[in-house]
Order: C-alpha cells, then structure tokens, then sequence
C-alpha cells in the first residue's frame, strides 16, 4: 500500500512516527513521510522519503511561548496567522499524498491529515502517542491531570471531555477554512478513522482494554552516528553524570534556566550534561563539572547518566523510561504534567515540578531523591527492563496490515 504519514510535531514528537515509517517500510509498502520543513533532510538521512510543509517547528515553538499558546486556547494574535499557514501546508499536503492509500496521523498530523484523506477518498488511521481519542470513564484526561484520583470514573469522564474539547477546539476555525477554501468539502468532517493505533506502553499510562496499544514506537539507534570524544571522556570521568535538557522548550528567558540548572546540579555536587535544545541554555561555558553539548541520541545517552531531568514530553518521557533510570520532569504545558504525573505515581521519579515554579533549590532537592532512592532506582530499572521487551514497531505494523489485508 501506499501509505502517508502526516507528522506535524516537535523533534521529539516527530521521531516516533519515523520509526513507524520505517517499519511499514520494511514490511513492504510504500511510505511517505510529511513534516515541517526543517525535518526534511533529517527523515531523508534515515532512508525514508519524505516531503517538507511549509514552516519551520522551532521557529513555531517560539511564536508559541512568546504569544502564550497553551495548547487549549489559540491567541488572538495567532489565529490568523495558524488559519493562513494551514492553508498553504492542506494545498502542499494534498499534493504530496495523491496517490496514497491511506494517510495516517497523530493530533498534530490529524488536523489536516483527516480532511486530506476525505478529500481524496482514502481512509484515515489515528496514529497518537497519548490515551486519546475518547470520552470514557475508563480514560483519564491528559490534558486534565489535576483531576483528583478519588473522583474516579467521573473524573475520568470530565478529564477525558475536557482532553478532547482542548484537542479539537483551538482548530475547528483551521479545519473550517481548509475544507471550504481548499478542498472544496462541506463544512463539517462526515468520515471517521479506519483504524486507531496507539504507540505508548500501557506499563506507562491505562488506556480501554479494546485499544490497540503496542508500545512505543522508538527509532533504532543510528549506527554510524559517532559521539563527540568530549562527551564520551565527560561521561567516562568520575560518578555518573545526570542529563538535563528541555526540549523545544525553549522558554522566554534560556540564559536564566541554564543559570538556575547550574545551580542546582552544583548544589547538589554532581556532574550534568546540558543538552541546549532549540536555542536553549546556550550561554553556559564548559567546566569541570558541567558539559554542554546540543544534541545526543537519547537512546545512547540516557542509559550512560544516574538521572535524567526533562519536559515530560511523550517522546523523552518513553526514552528516559527505556533506559531504566529516575527522571525528574519539569512539565512546561500540554501533556507534559500527565505525563510528569505518571512517573511520579510509578515511582520512577520525584512530584514533577512545573516550570512556573522551578527554583534552584527545588531542582536540587528532587536530584537528590532521585540519586539516592534506591527504591526508586530499582523501579526504574524493572521499567526499563519491560519496555525493552516490547516492540511497539511490529506491533503496529501487523495490527495495520490485519486491518487492510496487507
């Protein structure tokens, strides 16, 4: 089959999707990957083909933070601006998936990829990375962990509402104009999904026992990527170092976090290996004890460090797990402080600290928990242990290929 996977995300969120794309590749049909444009040579790299959307994911990650976007609530300043872009990326999606099969995506890919697919008279598959998709007294809210554990069923039942409400709302105004001033369709989507498929571990997060969960989808080490003789000599140096980094979020003020991270790692008296992000704790200079470095594999990295400090995004979320050691999450928005909330609640990791309220001192102190609870660090390790044992990859393929006889 011809199959087009819509991937409109972050780095971490479009890595996922890759290592779907591969597979599918591998068992015989012909994929095509469409992402932002600054993932292009990255996905092409690996093998795949892949096509660019206009617009680049960082520079949108920035837009975003500056004009307070959180993920619920579109700013007046960016409506116009998400509606304009929208429509230049459907003509470009259009073009690149004629001739498909069947078009696949997550909640990024979904908000055009669904209207596509209609539009060419293919079916849809809901490819996500988080439990949703459903309004369920057995599912909680990803975008609703504060709801209380006690409120049970019916917490469940609001959570999952307000989940799906914020999920779909910010670009119903996006969907609108794609479908009437591009694709020629009535107003309102009339289609649903052929398949849903879930690339998460349910060792992480519950999910309906109907759900086709297959574990995560992780992308197989690069073999010819080499690491910096730096950073190898840093991690070979002394104890174990810890691995702090935010991802694309980069935040309004970088300097200030790096400068806070410092602190605490040295407050603590361990060694940390800064990872800068899009753009982010960049004015840090080397030392004895701390090693900037922009980018590593978080597959080979995280299994080398004591402790891993993150987001809480889906994608470093699932690797810090695999590799069997504590993490600390600094949730900044989204998913993230579900996230957050579910390695804490496995005791895999301290209370998740918002970012809003990050000091030094308190970074410092949940370090320390995560360093020197042994409890902790053996349920780290048996975590590690299980996703290891899974292949989200094969999984999903064979539940694809079930579903349309391929």
């Amino acid at each position: 089959m011809k199959i087009c996977v819509v991937a409109v995300d972050t780095r971490g969120g479009v890595q996922p999707y890759a290592a779907l794309a591969l597979g599918l590749t591998r068992a015989g049909h012909e994929v095509r990957v469409v992402a932002p444009e600054d993932f292009t040579g990255w996905l092409t790299g690996m093998g795949l083909d892949a096509a660019p959307l206009t617009g680049r994911m960082d520079e949108a990650a920035r837009a975003a933070a500056e004009a307070g976007f959180s993920g619920a609530v579109v700013p007046k300043g960016m409506r116009a601006r998400l509606v304009e872009q929208s429509l230049v990326q459907a003509r470009e999606l259009l073009g690149h998936a004629e001739g498909s099969d069947v078009l696949m995506g997550g909640i990024g890919g979904a908000v055009l990829g669904r209207d596509v697919a209609e539009k060419l008279g293919v079916p849809f598959v809901d490819a996500h990375l988080h439990p949703v998709g459903l309004v369920s007294t057995a599912l909680p809210g990803v975008l609703a962990p504060w709801m209380p554990s006690w409120t049970g069923g019916a917490g469940n039942l609001i959570g999952s509402a307000i989940t799906e409400f914020a999920l779909t709302a910010p670009f119903r105004a996006v969907s609108r104009a794609v479908r009437t001033d591009v694709l020629g369709l009535p107003r309102r989507r009339r289609r649903p999904s052929a398949l849903a498929l879930y690339g998460f571990s349910r060792h992480l997060a519950s999910a309906p026992t109907g759900w086709n969960v297959t574990g995560y989808w992780f992308l197989a080490e690069d073999a010819e990527w080499t690491p910096p003789a730096r950073l190898e000599q840093f991690l070979a140096e002394g104890d174990p170092a810890v691995c702090v980094g935010f991802g694309s979020m980069v935040g309004s003020d970088p300097a200030a976090t790096a400068r806070l991270v410092v602190e605490a790692v040295r407050q603590v008296g361990v060694r940390a290996v800064l990872l800068t992000g899009w753009d982010g704790m960049r004015d840090i200079v080397d030392g004895d004890d701390v090693l900037v470095v922009d980018q590593a594999p978080h597959s080979w990295l995280f299994p080398r460090v004591a402790a891993v400090v993150h987001h809480g995004g889906a994608g470093t979320t699932a690797a810090a797990a695999r590799a069997g050691v504590p993490a600390v999450v600094v949730p900044h928005g989204v998913d993230q402080p579900f996230w957050g909330n579910r390695i804490a609640a496995l005791g895999v990791g301290p209370r998740p600290l918002p970012r809003a309220d990050l000091t030094a001192s308190s970074l410092a102190t949940a370090l320390r928990t995560a360093l020197t609870d042994d409890g902790m660090r053996r349920r780290a390790a048996v975590l590690g242990e299980r996703l290891a044992d899974e292949d989200g990859v094969t999984n999903a393929v064979e539940l694809f290929g079930r579903a349309f006889g391929k």
